[in-house]
């Protein structure tokens, strides 16, 4: 399904005698510069002002500013912008910005605990590595966005919303676009995606536990590689998203193995090899169990128990092995390039040249 194509946002005017740094409150929009500590708090009371509709206020308007490092706890800015602005390793703990344009913003390895973003204009902003535990982005945009900008250096930039390897904890999702939106690697606990736009968004890696996507538009979202506990999996309505094929029942299970046994046995002129390719398996014990040469490309092995498996080259490009025991398994001559294999148990791993091959262990 094709979504609307990005609104493209143009630079406002400014007016350079307007900037807070120098003593005069801005009356308009403040661009390229670095806020000082002791800046933001002047820019936050006329903001207050602003809202509180009292004299001498001014709307906060903040366009390609560095916020980075700064501490921003428990301020409201609420309605104000901060366009393209960088708020990276900030502190925003329990700080408002309900209803903000916060368009193309990077909040890289913020803190971003109880945060209130709620209706805000997200797109095309940056979450990556940021803690957004019982954040609140409840109605937010968070869609794809693209930026125009003129002059000498003239550009056209386009980002989509990236929470690669953020921490999201009780976060409140809920109704917010998320099209495109990047969650590889993402830590979601108890996250409420309900009513949320997921259509095309990217999952690989992703931690899904308690996660609450009901009513959400999930149309080729990629959630193939994505680690979903059973209870999200099971009542997810996945229909219309690319997931993981459904692991065989216990007795098909035994079927495959046997057949793919034989095929070793006879140098693969009988039986069939075992191909789990983009199959769920998380959990699942096979711990001692003769895997050689078996497919696991893209499959997902998270806490899977392969201790002692005989994995000798075997394809698990791209596997999805956190937290998966591998202790004393045989991995020599596997390919495993790209395979995800966060705290995994890698005790007494054999690993190198296939005897009587060419093949090595191969990681990326």
């Amino acid at each position: 399904m094709s979504s609307k194509p990005p609104a493209p946002r143009m630079p406002p005017s400014t007016d350079k005698r307007g900037d807070p740094g120098l003593g005069h409150p801005a009356r308009k929009t403040v661009e390229g510069k670095r806020i000082p500590q002791e800046v933001i708090a002047k820019i936050e009371d006329l903001h207050r002002r602003y809202l509180l509709r009292k004299p001498n206020g001014w709307r906060a308007h903040l366009r390609d500013c560095d916020l980075s490092g700064l501490d921003l706890r428990n301020l409201n800015f609420s309605e104000a912008q901060f366009v393209s602005c960088n708020f990276a390793n900030a502190n925003l703990e329990d700080a408002k910005f309900m209803r903000a344009d916060l368009f193309s913003a990077s909040f890289d390895q913020a803190n971003l605990t109880r945060t209130n973003f709620t209706g805000a204009d997200l797109r095309g902003a940056q979450f990556e590595g940021a803690e957004l535990n019982a954040a609140t982005l409840d109605g937010a945009d968070l869609g794809l966005g693209v930026i125009f900008r003129h002059g000498k250096d003239s550009s056209i930039r386009q980002s989509i919303s990236s929470f690669r390897n953020a921490n999201l904890r009780g976060t409140n999702l809920a109704d917010a676009k998320l099209s495109g939106a990047s969650f590889e690697g993402a830590a979601l606990n108890g996250v409420n995606m309900t009513g949320a736009d997921l259509r095309d968004a990217k999952f690989a890696g992703a931690q899904l536990n308690d996660v609450q996507l009901g009513a959400a538009n999930l149309d080729d979202a990629d959630l193939r590689e994505a680690i979903m506990d059973a209870e999200t999996f099971q009542r997810t309505e996945l229909s219309g998203a690319k997931r993981a094929r459904k692991a065989p029942l216990p007795e098909r299970l035994e079927q495959i193995l046997n057949s793919h046994l034989l095929w070793i046995q006879s140098n693969r002129r009988e039986g069939l090899r075992a191909d789990f390719s983009e199959m769920y398996l998380a959990g699942y014990d096979l711990a001692g169990r003769i895997l050689a040469g078996a497919k696991f490309e893209h499959a997902i092995l998270s806490d899977a128990n392969l201790e002692g498996a005989i994995l000798a080259a075997a394809n698990l490009r791209n596997a999805v092995l956190v937290r998966a025991n591998l202790t004393c398994a045989d991995l020599r001559g596997a390919d495993m390039r790209g395979a995800d294999l966060r705290e995994a148990k890698q005790d007494r791993v054999l690993t190198g040249n296939l005897a009587g091959t060419s093949l090595q262990t191969r990681r990326a």
